[in-house]
């Protein structure tokens, strides 16, 4: 319990004049003077940085922020050390080390000291080794002011002795008696002098620390720093009871009580003079703040009306010609879209006959009992179906996107059309062995355009056929879902990869796949049959089926019949 009284207290006195020294060394209005202005100034922006140290000075944080934030003149490098020493006064650790080891300061020779020195600050009771780290730095280096040189050493003192190298601290502290001495600084001397009494007492040298703990209280009577002396006569009133001189005890005992009561007063009397000090600038700046606020006002309400107006000026200028812009480029898109679509359908209407005619030669041509006559008979006839196929898909997409496709919506029955679409793909289903059934379609009218879905179906089951290998299977079945019939295309071919199947819908994705006999497939029948579908107020999606292949999904409007 002595020694948590004897810690408590020093730490109390540590000094960190150099630090304020430093602020007030940095002030332009401090530095005209011979010594430093304590007052504060009217708050006025130009005083902001001397009222924010003087602030510091007095202990009123509060101020000090207020102030920091007013200031627009000082250099970030200065607010970025007061602000890491406010906030090590406030016990916000985190928030102090943060300002101290700001990029802005860091490698900058002209702060360098000031940021080891607040850094060793930093680190005093939270990491002894960092602490005597930065103070052992500092001291490197030659020719340093007085105050900092003796506020180092008396800090190193104190970390020794908190780490028990009571050796290394004494040797410390008896030098700075001799520097104090030197340079009559009674107010040091006076705390040195309690400090090694303290020192000798943790070590059990009662005696020892009475010499020195009288010699502190001789030098600091004269003194007006009632917290000093109360400290020492608090320090000479624990050894005495140690020492079993108890009349004398009662006396520091009283003399304590009595500089502890003077200190009472004197913050009541600080405070009292504070807050009227306090009231007399708000005063004066209440009416400073009115008038300028009043100006500053107009001149942002004028300025802002003014940029306002330029703003929306410039917007709509830039705004007018975009649209202007759109407006050439919509119809120059539309001319080539229109053009384009007639081209294709120019194209395609323009070789259905052609390849028509060709195929219907090849029907009617009947070759000689040769195999390989044959063969070349029917991949001709298979490379030209896959033509036409080609043809009608080009010339009715070509229509959808022209708005020319005529749709004419009723109700019909799905089973004679699926099984339409199946007679026309028998020989290719025989050809490559595909085992193909439908099933749950015959109960089931579906509204649309009879003919569209007839594409959409000869289109999903081309593909499938591609894609699957011989002795696959192919099923279409279909499923009620609420108002929709959901119509399924399952195949058990190669399946789609994921990467495409994201991308299968879009008319500019590169998605080229080959089927089973190594040919690629362009994608304008998926593109069409999407088309077709949505004529038909009709969903499509396709995913891959778990067991291998794909499987296409059409939802479209039904009704079911007895």
């Amino acid at each position: 319990m002595l020694y948590f009284l004897f810690f408590f207290s020093y730490s109390s006195f540590s000094q960190t004049s150099y630090v304020k020294e430093f602020f007030s060394e940095n002030c332009t209005i401090c530095a005209s003077l011979d010594s430093v202005n304590l007052d504060k100034l009217p708050d006025l922006e130009k005083n902001a940085w001397h009222n924010a140290h003087i602030s510091f000075i007095d202990n009123d944080y509060e101020k000090v922020s207020y102030y920091l934030l007013k200031d627009e003149n000082t250099n970030n490098k200065l607010k970025s050390i007061l602000q890491g020493h406010l906030f090590l006064r406030l016990k916000i650790y985190d928030k102090a080390e943060f300002f101290f080891r700001k990029k802005i300061l860091k490698n900058d020779e002209k702060y360098r000291l000031i940021v080891m020195k607040s850094l060793g600050e930093f680190y005093e009771g939270r990491n002894y080794d960092s602490a005597v780290f930065y103070y052992s730095e500092i001291l490197k280096y030659k020719s340093l002011p007085y105050k900092l040189e003796s506020e180092l050493n008396e800090s190193l003192a104190f970390l020794n002795s908190s780490k028990r190298e009571f050796k290394k601290a004494e040797v410390l502290y008896l030098d700075l008696l001799k520097a104090y001495k030197k340079h009559n600084d009674s107010l040091s001397l006076a705390r040195v002098y309690s400090n090694l009494g303290n020192l000798y007492f943790e070590q059990y040298q009662d005696k020892k620390a009475k010499k020195y703990f009288d010699s502190a209280y001789v030098v600091v009577k004269p003194l007006r720093n009632f917290q000093l002396k109360s400290f020492i006569t608090h320090n000479l009133y624990i050894v005495s009871e140690a020492l079993k001189e108890h009349k004398e005890a009662v006396g520091y005992l009283k003399e304590y009580n009595v500089f502890q009561d003077s200190i009472q007063k004197e913050n009541t009397v600080w405070q009292i003079a504070q807050q009227k000090e306090a009231f007399n600038i708000e005063k004066k700046q209440i009416e400073v703040d009115k008038k300028t606020a009043q100006r500053n006002i107009f001149i942002i309400i004028t300025v802002a009306i003014l940029l306002l107006l330029v703003v929306i000026y410039f917007f709509y200028k830039k705004l007018r010609q975009k649209h202007q812009q759109i407006g050439v480029l919509n119809e120059e898109l539309k001319e080539v879209n229109a053009l384009k679509n007639q081209i294709f359908s120019i194209v395609a209407h323009d070789l259905r006959s052609p390849v028509a005619l060709l195929k219907q030669k090849f029907q009617v041509y009947e070759p000689k009992e040769n195999k390989e006559t044959i063969t070349i008979n029917k991949n001709v006839v298979s490379v030209i179906d896959s033509l036409s196929f080609l043809l009608d898909n080009l010339l009715n997409w070509s229509l959808s996107q022209s708005n020319l496709l005529f749709v004419q919506k009723d109700w019909f029955p799905l089973l004679p059309v699926v099984k339409q679409i199946e007679h026309q793909y028998q020989s290719l289903l025989q050809e490559k062995k595909i085992e193909f059934s439908s099933k749950n379609l015959s109960s089931i009218l579906i509204f649309g355009d009879m003919e569209l879905f007839k594409i959409v179906l000869r289109n999903c089951l081309d593909n499938a056929i591609k894609f699957t290998p011989v002795g696959g299977n192919i099923k279409i079945y279909g499923v009620v879902e609420s108002d929709f019939f959901k119509l399924r295309i399952q195949d058990s071919g190669v399946g789609i990869s994921e990467t495409v199947l994201k991308t299968l819908f879009e008319l500019d994705a590169q998605k080229a796949q080959k089927d089973t006999e190594g040919r690629k497939s362009s994608g304008l029948g998926l593109h069409l049959v999407k088309s077709m579908i949505e004529l038909n107020d009709g969903m499509i999606t396709i995913e891959n089926n778990p067991q291998g292949g794909t499987i296409v999904n059409i939802s479209i409007l039904h009704k079911i019949i007895a």
